[in-house]
């Protein structure tokens, strides 16, 4: 397959346990491009970029997009540039705003200005700088909830989004209303399933859970989305990750997503 022909990547977070040597790399990048994964995100794995890039060219794997940290974009922003164009990469997001994320009004509305210039800042280098979400995104930093000042109060010709559908669901929003609310805005979103054991929700395969697919696909259509990231945070019932990815897989194939 092409990678012109299909949208379906991978996260690489979900395998950094298999990736901290270039030998492991290699290992699961096979597996990976096995399964029938043609493209990866850069996230959790502490190898040279060079390394990196020769293993992902090995096994004909395209590196859509990585996650950085905000320690790193603000002290070595450099770097980060010449990485991602190394990996002929345009599209980066920040993976988690850190542990010093604050829902006051004024904290979030400084983080919020900060990322909108770091936005300009990637774009002035030809590369797109996103948001990935969580689900305490969705609490009120003031009138209005993180999120919402995060999209509203940035610039979308600069600053984008990578929407993590279940993490949407978690926050007790529904995930098509949010693809819509970013239209035009997000080349990537992160696919996971929702699932409920009990009383306590958990991640699962895609297709297994309880998100509406045919309703977040279509939605990704028509929005502009160019890559679905598969991304399991934790393996089903002692599952293997391979198998979990494997399954993610082959029900996006089944639905129609190529």
């Amino acid at each position: 397959m092409n990678i012109e022909d299909t949208k379906i990547g991978v996260t690489l977070y979900n395998l950094r346990e298999y990736c901290q040597t270039p030998e492991d790399l290699d290992k699961t990048l096979k597996k990976v491009s096995e399964i029938g994964y043609r493209a990866i995100q850069v996230s959790g794995v502490p190898l040279d970029p060079q390394i990196i890039k020769d293993k992902a060219d090995k096994y004909d794997l395209s590196i859509c997009a990585s996650h950085e940290n905000l320690d790193n974009i603000r002290n070595d922003f450099d770097s980060i540039v010449k990485k991602l164009k190394l990996w002929n990469c345009d599209f980066t997001a920040l993976g988690s705003p850190g542990a010093n994320f604050t829902l006051d009004p004024e904290g979030a509305g400084l983080l919020i200005k900060e990322l909108d210039a770091i936005g300009k800042q990637f774009a002035r280098e030809g590369i797109r700088f996103g948001y990935h979400n969580h689900h305490f995104e969705f609490a009120k930093a003031g009138e209005s909830l993180f999120i919402e000042r995060l999209y509203n109060e940035t610039d979308p010709s600069t600053f984008y989004a990578e929407l993590d559908v279940h993490w949407v669901q978690r926050g007790g929003q529904n995930p098509v209303d949010w693809i819509n609310k970013v239209s035009g805005r997000m080349p990537v979103c992160h696919f996971k399933d929702f699932s409920i054991s009990g009383k306590e929700p958990y991640f699962s395969e895609i297709g297994e859970g309880n998100l509406n697919w045919k309703s977040i696909i279509d939605a990704c259509e028509k929005t502009g989305v160019r890559w679905y990231v598969v991304e399991q945070d934790d393996p089903v019932d002692e599952r293997n990750i391979f198998e979990s990815l494997d399954i993610s897989y082959k029900n996006l194939i089944a639905m129609g997503v190529k």
